[in-house]
Order: structure tokens, then sequence, then C-alpha cells
């Protein structure tokens, strides 16, 4: 018996409910020569008797048994008895489209590529509907002159900590990821990207498909994101993962600020969505556990002038000056959605909460918002005026969170 092209690894915990559409996608894939290994990472649900049950029906899934450990181990389990050439890791909570694994193939091979690319749709669980307004997961920041050739790292620089680092959305050339021996870290959430890195960092070869092939579950009740418990503490862990991965790279200087600027977003990202009762211990890691506090290795006066309003807050989350953070990040909020009404309609404002939009008509004569030469005035009563000398340019790059 041939071996087979792409061995498909799959970490299965406690997904009963999503796992049969899961192993549907990939049993009705176009390219067929493929081996599906499930790694049982100790479900404690019927999750384990839907794996038995399929694997009667097609050979071509392999049953990987295993004490829980968490997403990594589980896929590091699936590689050390993966035999195909290339690599596929598919979440058993999402599914695929039934060409991705051919369209990959077709692309990886066409170009002679390490890692192949493919955009991805974001299923939200609770809304019941698909989000494509996110470049990240799109392929929106590569432009056409990627299209249909091989490419490095280095040709992706001016969006490099932008680049999607999910581990699913691709397939890999086993060869790079034995030859740099890229595991994912044990034990940690948001493993993603020191795996990716690792290898994407060593290849002159990647290439990209801009089908959507990949669907990507969200707000999934009882995932570790949904808890966002202790474990988002990671999140710091992997960033010096990640840094300690580029600090040898020959063009660091041009990439550090880049990275400062990703990292701190995620680290206001999770800290906003963290349980309440572990923001302490976050700001207390951060304090004696991140390199991006390392004033030698990111100057201040840097990384205030590339980013100055994710500078504001990160200092003050870094401090341990969550009062002030939080005053800090709801003017900058306030000032952002400023912007977003100044440019809906003239003649009146749209005062916005969540879903709710009050329209109210404007009357200058009292009380006024305008916005001139990159600032925006306050006017009251036409006597009083305010300039919050905010760039919109600046608060674009602000990473909002509704």
């Amino acid at each position: 018996m041939k071996e087979p092209k792409i061995s498909v690894i799959v970490p299965v915990y406690n997904v009963e409910e999503y796992l049969p559409q899961c192993l549907d996608s990939i049993l009705n894939q176009t390219f067929s020569n493929i081996e599906i290994i499930c790694v049982n990472d100790g479900s404690t649900d019927g999750s384990r008797k839907i794996l038995e049950d399929y694997k009667q029906k097609d050979s071509r899934i392999k049953i990987v048994d295993k004490k829980n450990g968490g997403l990594s181990s589980a896929r590091n389990a699936g590689m050390k008895v993966a035999k195909g050439e290339f690599y596929s890791f598919i979440d058993s909570d999402d599914w695929i489209d039934y060409t991705m694994l051919e369209k990959l193939y077709n692309n990886i091979t066409a170009y002679n590529s390490d890692i192949s690319i493919c955009a991805v749709h974001q299923y939200d669980e609770t809304k019941q509907q698909i989000d494509d307004s996110n470049p990240y997961y799109t392929l929106g920041y590569f432009n056409s002159t990627f299209d249909n050739r091989a490419f490095s790292y280095k040709d992706t620089k001016p969006f490099l900590m932008d680049v999607c680092v999910m581990a699913w959305n691709k397939l890999y050339r086993r060869s790079l990821i034995d030859e740099y021996k890229a595991v994912f870290p044990d034990g940690l959430i948001f493993e993603d990207g020191p795996f990716f890195f690792t290898i994407f960092f060593k290849t002159q070869r990647v290439s990209i498909v801009r089908d959507f092939l990949y669907y990507y579950r969200i707000n999934r009740k009882n995932s570790i994101i949904q808890k966002a418990g202790k474990k988002f503490l990671n999140v710091i862990d992997v960033a010096e993962i990640m840094l300690s991965k580029i600090k040898d790279l020959e063009d660091f200087e041009d990439i550090k600020y880049t990275f400062f600027r990703k990292k701190v977003e995620d680290f206001i990202y999770r800290f906003e969505h963290l349980n309440p009762k572990y923001k302490a211990s976050f700001v207390k890691k951060l304090k004696h556990e991140s390199s991006l506090i390392n004033e030698k290795l990111f100057p201040p006066s840097m990384v205030k002038g590339k980013f100055r309003y994710n500078y504001f807050l990160f200092n003050n989350l870094k401090t341990g000056n969550t009062l002030f953070y939080e005053l800090q990040k709801f003017k900058l909020k306030s000032m952002y959605k400023l912007m977003e009404i100044l440019y809906k309609e003239d003649g009146v404002y749209y005062l916005k909460y969540k879903t709710h939009v009050i329209k109210i008509k404007k009357n200058p004569k009292f009380f006024d918002i305008y916005y001139d030469n990159d600032k925006i005035y306050v006017r009251i009563l036409k006597k009083i005026k305010f300039d919050f000398i905010f760039k919109f340019s600046d608060l674009e790059k602000f990473n909002e969170d509704d």
C-alpha cells in the first residue's frame, strides 16, 4: 500500500456536536490520497465513539488516544505518527471546503512551495453567519503581486505581523518541518505563532490560494477562548517565544517595531477579554516577564513616535495603573466613534451604542463637532472651542473592540 500524500491531523477534545461535520468535510475531499489522524486528547463526551464509527466506514481514519494535554500536544502527537509528504491541520470544531486539499496541493506543487495558504471564512456560531471583514483571515494584506508565484517573509515585511499564523489554513511540506524540528509549544494556548514563524522565516518559497477554503468557527460555547481564563496569560509567553525567533534575523531592526505593535494589540485585546479575577496576575506577569518593556530593545521614543496610542495604553497597563488605562481606552474609543460620526452624513450626528443607533439633527448654534486639517474640534454656543488634536490616521491604527 502506497504512503498517503497528505497527512490531515485533527485534534479532538469534547466536540461531539461539531465532529461529524468536520470529518465529513475531510472524507469528501476531491483529493483522496490522504490519511486522517484523529488525536483523541482525553475526550470525556461522545467524541471517541464518533471517531470509532467513522473509522469503521473509512480506513483512511486513524485514531491516536492520549491523556488530555491540550491542542499543542495533540498536534505534536499527530505529527509523530504521520506518514504523508505534506501536513494539514484541521481543528475538529471547524470544517473545510471539499476542494481545499486539492487546491492547496496543486498550488504548493505548481510553485514548489514549502507552505501554501488559503483564505478563511469566519463562521460566527452565535449569529449563525459568515464574517469576511478581517483581512487577517481573508489574505487581504497580500496584494496582487503575491499571486501566481512563490515568495519569502522578506516580501511581507510591511505587514509581517499581520500574516495569518493559524495552523489550519495551510498545507506544509513535511521536510521543512522535520529539518527545523518545528513543534507546537506544549501546554500553551495561542500556540500557532511559534510553530508558523519557525518555518516561515526559514523558507524562500510560500504561496497563496485566494479561494475561501477553510471555515473557522468563532464564539463557540465552552471553547478556551470563550472562557477567557488564566490560560489567556499565555499570550505573554508566546510573545517571548516569537521574539526569540526574530531576534536572530538580519533585518530584526526593520521588524521589531511592527512586532511590538502587533503584540501590544494582542496583549490589550486579551487583557480586556480576560476574566477580571486574573487581571492583576496578567499585569504582574507583564511587568516581570515581557521583553516588550525592555527600553533598550524597544526605546520609548521610537515606539511612541510610531504607535502613539498603543504606547500610551501599554505604558499604563504595564505599570499596573489599570484605572488610568481604562480611562485612556474610553477616551480613544470615544474619539474613534466620533470619527465614524463625522464621516457618516452631513447635517446629522449618529450616536451608536452596540447595535443601537440614534440619529440627531445637527444644531451648530448650540453644539457642533467638525473635522478640519486632521483635527477634531468641538464648539459649544460658538464661544468655546476645544482642540482634541486626534489624527484620524492614528486613530485608524487603534485596535478597537466592539
